[in-house]
C-alpha cells in the first residue's frame, strides 16, 4: 500500500500537477482533520501550461516517468487530463490521496491501476474489488482503496481507513473546515498547484543554516503556484506574532537586497525586481514571478 500511495504522489508530481470546481472541492473534504498538510494539483492546469511544455521532453524521457504512466494508460486511463489530485498526510506516515479524473473510480480501472503498480514494484498482484459498509473498496494489508464514485479513487493507509469511510458518508469534521480552516481560507485553491501545512521544529529550525535564524519560529505555511503566464508564486509564512513577523521580513529583505548585487542575478532582473516581501500581522508575504522569457533564459543557461 506504501508503494500505492507513494505512487500516486509521485504521478501527480511528475506530471508537475489545487484544486477547482466541484470535483475537487469534495476531494479535498476527504482529508482528515488530523492532517498536518495538504497540497492540491490540478494535472489539466499544468499539462496545458507553457512551462510544461517547455519542460516536457525532458520529463517524458526519464524512465520512472514513463513507466508510471504507462500504468495508468494501459488501463485506459490519463494521468494529465485528471481534474484534481488533493493529497493529505502527517510525518507518521498517515496518508490519503484523493484523484479525480474521468472513469479513475470505476471497478476494472482502478482494479487494473493498482495491480499495475504492484507489478512495477515486484509484488503480488492482489487488487479485488469488495464491499464494506455500503462502499466499494480494494483492500490491502495497510491500507485501502476507496472508489467514492465513477471518477474518484481515495487510497488511504490503514491508520485513517475508518476516518476516510466516515468523511466519504459525510462524516467526521474534513481538515478545511477545521484544523486548516484558516490556512484553507487564504490559499489560493484555483491555482496549478498549492498547499497549507503546520512547519515542523525541524524544518523551521533550518533557518540558521540559511542565514536567517528569525525563520526558527514560523509555525504554519500556505502557498500557491499560477501557471497562466509563465510563473507565479505565493507564500505566506505564518509566525502568529506580529513583532517576529515583521524582523523575519526585514531580514529576508537585507538578503535580497545583497542577493540583487550578484552578477548572475542581474540577468534576471525582471524577476527579482518581482519579488516582494512584506510582513501582514502576523504572516509574511512573499510573492514572485518569471515570464516565459525568464524561463526560457534559465533553461538555456542551465545547460
Amino acid at each position: 500500500m506504501k508503494r500505492i500511495c507513494c505512487t500516486s504522489l509521485a504521478v501527480s508530481l511528475l506530471v508537475l500537477p489545487a484544486c477547482s470546481g466541484g470535483a475537487s472541492a469534495d476531494a479535498v473534504k476527504l482529508v482528515p482533520d488530523e492532517a498536518e498538510f495538504i497540497v492540491g494539483m490540478n494535472p489539466k492546469a499544468i499539462t496545458g501550461s507553457e512551462v510544461y511544455k517547455a519542460f516536457s521532453e525532458d520529463m517524458e524521457k526519464e524512465d520512472d516517468y514513463k513507466e508510471m504512466m504507462k500504468v495508468f494508460e494501459d488501463c485506459n486511463l490519463k494521468p494529465t487530463e485528471f481534474d484534481s489530485v488533493v493529497v493529505g498526510a502527517t510525518a507518521k506516515e498517515d496518508f490519503v490521496a484523493v484523484v479525480v479524473g474521468a472513469g479513475v473510480g470505476k471497478d476494472e480501472n482502478a482494479s487494473c491501476v493498482i495491480k499495475g503498480i504492484q507489478k512495477m514494484g515486484g509484488e503480488e498482484e492482489a487488487a479485488e474489488v469488495s464491499t464494506n459498509e455500503g462502499k466499494k473498496i480494494i483492500q490491502f494489508e495497510d491500507g485501502r482503496a476507496y472508489l467514492v464514485n465513477d471518477n474518484m479513487l481515495a487510497l488511504t493507509t490503514t491508520s485513517w481507513e475508518t476516518k476516510i469511510g466516515e468523511l466519504i458518508d459525510k462524516k467526521g469534521t474534513p481538515a478545511v473546515e477545521n484544523s486548516k480552516k484558516d490556512l484553507f481560507s487564504k490559499v489560493d485553491s484555483k491555482a496549478a498547484m498549492w498547499f497549507v501545512a503546520n512547519v515542523p521544529a525541524e524544518v523551521a529550525g533550518m533557518g540558521a543554516m540559511l542565514g536567517a535564524p528569525e525563520i526558527a519560529d514560523v509555525k504554519t505555511a500556505i502557498g500557491s503556484v499560477d501557471l497562466s503566464k509563465g510563473v507565479a508564486l505565493n507564500f505566506v509564512a505564518g509566525f502568529g506574532d506580529e513583532a517576529k513577523a515583521k524582523a523575519v521580513a526585514e531580514k529576508i529583505n537585507g538578503m535580497v537586497t545583497e542577493m540583487k548585487n550578484i552578477p548572475d542575478a542581474k540577468e534576471f532582473e525582471n524577476v527579482t525586481n518581482s519579488l516582494k516581501i512584506e510582513a501582514a500581522g502576523g504572516d509574511v508575504n512573499f510573492a514572485v514571478s518569471a515570464t516565459m522569457d525568464d524561463i526560457n533564459k534559465a533553461k538555456e543557461k542551465a545547460k
